[in-house]
């Protein structure tokens, strides 16, 4: 007996009505989807990130209808399974011409089914949590008729509306104590949406963790070395802002190749756990070849790689990169790091001209690591020569100048709210 696809779609219905009384806060992304569009609007990011909260947020007061993918029951779906649910989609909802399709990769030729929908002037929100997997078939099979948006979890901005703080700029002892209060919350619980409205983060992000290793990475990819896999998993959300070695990785983790590490991290990648950092170099083959990786929010960082005493540094230079990838598309900047004698972690470059370059340090108080970074910032200034210089520390202030060169020093807090 074939599946009841319009009692699938009801039952789905209904959960809009759940979505809805969560209480939504706006997103940073929402301007970048563009609803009167007849491309297709792709939202791709982690899961639990609030993709389809910000989908189902920007079509607010449209007629839409919705069909969720991540649903058990919709495995293995065929192409003729696809024409079915359309015919139910239109059965529950009635006439609509916006469609919210959610995770989306789970389905086996999806893309062909996206064309037809198009080419029947359908607009279409899409999401998924695979970033190359939808990439991949987005740029073989949607060539020019896509739009894509980036969702991270929460900014700290958006952190602070969830908790209804209102952004005060008035620098006051009040004011500072409850934004570095907010802060030192989001350095250790990060932005993932549910969490911030009160989920026990252990024990949320260690499901969630499992649930993306297991099910989006080792069943999708069919892993071999499942247990090497998810060690290496594990040790990479505990070395957070190094630089990673594939051939140390098939060591640690006796993977057998070079070629098994390196694809086991782009799978961690493509799953949106963690995101690799290329260095600056201004021959291509050196900017390939290496890399440093970052976590996808300070939640597993700290939960998942289960350091007994965090390193901050590590931790405020983790949440400074997420933040520079949130800027990154409105702004269209590459971004990259800075290694030579000397390293500099981050390097914005725009139209082959570096604009700034930015180092993260907890504190300049001691005059030794002030010396260690001005040393820094002035080596790698005398190779790019970088239109503005930025070190981003948690709560100083100030404007070095040294050599003719203005160092700006400001603090996180500022920094993430400007």
């Amino acid at each position: 007996m074939g599946l009841n696809y319009n009692q699938i779609i009801l039952e789905q219905k209904e959960e809009l009505a759940i979505i809805k009384d969560r209480g939504w806060v706006h997103r940073e992304k929402e301007d970048e989807v563009n609803t009167q569009s007849r491309l297709a609007q792709v939202i791709t990011g982690v899961r639990r990130s609030g993709k389809s909260t910000l989908a189902h947020r920007v079509l607010q007061g449209e007629t839409y209808a919705y069909l969720n993918f991540d649903d058990e029951r919709l495995i293995d779906l065929s192409p003729s399974d696809l024409d079915r649910l359309l015919e139910a989609l239109y059965s529950v909802y009635g006439e609509f011409n916006r469609l919210i399709l959610d995770e989306i990769q789970n389905v086996e030729g999806w893309h062909l089914f996206v064309n037809r929908l198009i080419r029947n002037n359908l607009k279409l929100i899409i999401t998924g949590s695979n970033s190359k997997l939808l990439s991949r078939e987005i740029s073989t099979h949607l060539t020019g008729r896509y739009a894509l948006v980036e969702l991270l979890p929460y900014s700290f901005r958006e952190f602070l509306l969830s908790h209804q703080s209102r952004i005060n700029d008035t620098v006051t002892a009040k004011n500072k104590g409850l934004m570095s209060g907010y802060f030192e919350d989001y350095l250790n619980i990060g932005g993932f949406p549910e969490i911030a409205a009160g989920e026990p983060a252990l024990q949320y992000v260690t499901t969630l963790f499992e649930a993306i290793v297991n099910h989006d990475i080792i069943y999708r990819y069919k892993i071999r070395h499942v247990r090497a896999f998810r060690e290496m998993a594990v040790w990479l959300a505990g070395n957070y802002g190094t630089e990673i070695s594939y051939n140390r990785l098939k060591n640690l983790f006796d993977l057998g190749s070079d070629n098994t590490a390196k694809n086991y991290v782009s799978y961690l990648e493509e799953a949106w756990l963690m995101i690799c950092l290329p260095k600056f170099s201004y021959k291509k083959q050196e900017t390939l070849r290496y890399r440093k990786i970052y976590v996808i929010d300070p939640a597993i960082a700290n939960i998942i790689g289960n350091s007994p005493t965090p390193n901050k540094g590590r931790q405020l230079e983790n949440l400074v990169f997420l933040e520079l990838v949130r800027r990154r598309s409105s702004l269209n900047y590459e971004l990259f790091y800075y290694k030579k004698q000397i390293e500099v972690d981050f390097v914005i470059y725009i139209n082959r001209q570096v604009q700034e370059i930015i180092q993260v340090c907890l504190t300049l108080t001691d005059i030794k690591t002030l010396n260690r970074e001005i040393k820094a910032l002035k080596l790698a200034a005398s190779e790019l020569n970088p239109l503005k210089i930025t070190i981003i520390t948690l709560d100083e202030k100030q404007e070095l100048t040294e050599n003719g060169l203005t160092i700006h020093v400001i603090p996180v807090v500022e920094w993430l709210l400007a």
